[in-house]
């Protein structure tokens, strides 16, 4: 699906709809101006397969924890995605009714937005140090805008590349790894070669949205945006002779279709039938690999490696507390619910339902070492080998107000190009002007 573009917004606006909307924000306050709230409430993004830790777990010790500190305080779970677009338009609607979700999950650089317009509160004012020693310094880094911390790490990781085995083998190709990754040529040689000398009838597909589709560009050394984050930068030839590529491609039937079209599980769910030779995305769709190709998956048939050499991306999730329309109280009560959602073993439970890192690092650490969860889950034992490899050298995409923005910006102008829509040139002028103009 191509998203449409989600307006950035102004602090005028935002403050007009809170004023409109604090009487009904506030409604439920007990205890006057330093009360709470009656709920407190937890919106993330996509994570549907958490429900019964949730709710069965993480929201009763909250209310065993801290009810009786904030007088009978409950707390409440909203969950929503995989659409970026669904995501923030329900956030904004939200925000302009003046009664925000209480703790908000971020993805990439949207919550720039956010601090930018005084909607999260600093978390260093909330927090003490016991809680923030636990995570590491690029974890807290990530979560930092103009030197202040404005969310609480949840989760990352980094991007993966998983090969057929089958097609491989049959091809005569050697797959990348994660210690000699591909340049972005070479995944693309490979993908005609996979159709052309095996049974795979796709040879890569991939994920596009939120900056996924740049590692192609930046291991080409293409940068989005200057070095103040203020133009675009990506009017290159070596930019429009990509997207050549990926148009050819396409075309021929080496690239289906559903990569440009689709947002993430589309594509998961092409590579998981088996018919595809490469899958390329974030870390975390290990998970939808595994369950869309349940038949099929495993350490014996998939190989996993990074991204194109000089590509690598930084995926990382925080957890922001807003404060529109929010008393004192009920900002330090969400910080103390985003507490319990972090402790180490509710991380660990994390971790063993998905296919990401956690920042807690004792939490990740513990889990590393568990020899029955290593042997239970060895393909998310390689990508967290993986990300010891690589970490010290990813690609963090702009964290800028206008983040999201522009990532839709470029993935639906250079999807037009890729499906012919467009010609390559004409959609990255457009990029660039449509960039600029965020800007």
């Amino acid at each position: 699906m191509v998203r449409e573009s989600i307006p950035t917004g102004s602090r005028r606006n935002y403050l007009k709809g809170i004023a409109a909307g604090t009487a009904a924000g506030l409604a439920g306050c007990l205890g006057g101006d330093d009360g709470a709230s009656d709920s407190i409430e937890l919106y993330t993004w996509n994570l549907p397969f958490w429900e019964e830790t949730i709710e069965e777990e993480i929201i009763p010790t909250f209310e065993d924890e801290f009810g009786d500190e904030y007088d009978g305080l409950e707390a409440d779970w909203i969950d929503r995605g995989p659409a970026t677009e669904d995501i923030i338009s329900f956030f904004q609607s939200r925000l302009q009714g003046g009664d925000p979700p209480s703790i908000f999950d971020t993805q990439f650089g949207a919550y720039a937005r956010y601090a930018e317009e005084d909607v999260f509160a600093d978390i260093e004012e909330l927090a003490d140090d016991e809680v923030l020693e636990k995570y590491d310094e690029t974890a807290l880094e990530l979560n930092r805008y103009d030197g202040t911390l404005y969310q609480m790490p949840f989760y990352m990781g980094t991007n993966m590349t998983a090969c057929n085995s089958e097609w491989f083998d049959e091809a005569g190709i050697d797959p990348p790894t994660f210690e000699e990754p591909w340049t972005t040529t070479e995944y693309l040689d490979a993908a005609e070669q996979l159709v052309q000398n095996s049974g795979a009838e796709f040879g890569l597909t991939f994920i596009r949205f939120d900056f996924l589709l740049w590692p192609w560009f930046q291991a080409e050394g293409i940068d989005v945006l200057n070095d103040d984050n203020s133009e675009a930068t990506f009017n290159t030839s070596a930019t429009v002779e990509l997207l050549e590529r990926f148009q050819q491609l396409t075309s021929d039937g080496v690239i289906p279709e559903v990569t440009w079209t689709g947002e993430w599980d589309p594509q998961a769910e092409q590579f998981g039938s088996g018919n595809t030779g490469m899958y390329f995305g974030s870390g975390s769709a290990l998970r939808l690999i595994q369950n869309f190709g349940e038949d099929w998956v495993g350490e014996d048939t998939l190989d996993i490696a990074h991204a194109p050499e000089g590509g690598g991306l930084f995926t990382f999730h925080g957890l922001g507390i807003t404060t529109p329309g929010k008393s004192e109280t009920e900002q330090q009560a969400a910080f103390d619910f985003t507490s319990v959602i972090l402790n180490k073993e509710f991380q660990k439970d994390f971790l063993r339902n998905t296919t990401v890192l956690v920042p807690h690092t004792e939490a990740l650490t513990e889990l590393q070492n568990d020899e029955e969860f290593q042997s239970n889950n060895p393909l998310l034992v390689q990508l967290y080998e993986m990300y010891d490899v690589v970490s010290e050298d990813l690609w963090r995409p702009p964290v800028i107000p206008q983040a999201t923005q522009v990532a839709e910006i470029i993935a639906s102008e250079f999807s037009s190009a890729a499906l012919g829509e467009k010609d390559p040139q004409a959609a990255v002028d457009e990029a660039e002007s449509r960039v600029n103009n965020a800007l």
